[in-house]
């Protein structure tokens, strides 16, 4: 199994298409995950642009060629715990997650969510730019 874990529109192209092409080519089965806290933190316009970008990840995967299953993920998590998770749930032999720039200083700060999940994965994680 292959992860992929997608945040934002602009990076979801190229994270999609790497990890569908893997998966096609392993013969496994991708799942794309977005993760949001939920509850009242939540708005349902946040919930349905979610949906809405998760849609657009499955159709670019299934135009790839892979097999593919999406999920919202709203367990009152922050996303890097709810990704690690996830990743063990499904035994993901994989991880793709995208990466932003940051400024030098920024890149002394921990609390991104890429960055906790890089140093925390007990799987091979290809970071996306």
């Amino acid at each position: 199994m292959i992860v992929a874990a997608i945040d934002r529109r602009e990076r979801l192209e190229k994270i999609v298409t790497f990890a569908a092409e893997e998966a096609k080519m392993r013969g496994v089965k991708l799942h794309i995950i977005h993760s949001m806290h939920g509850g009242s933190r939540t708005s349902r316009e946040e919930v349905e642009q979610a949906e809405d970008m998760l849609g657009e990840a499955e159709r670019l995967a299934e135009k790839i060629g892979a097999e593919v299953e999406t999920h919202l993920l709203m367990r009152g998590n922050d996303p890097a715990k709810d990704i690690l998770l996830f990743c063990d749930e499904v035994k993901a032999e994989l991880l793709v997650i995208g990466v932003r720039k940051r400024s030098p200083a920024g890149k002394l700060l921990f609390g991104s969510t890429a960055q906790q999940v890089i140093l925390e994965a007990e799987i091979p994680v290809v970071c996306i730019k």
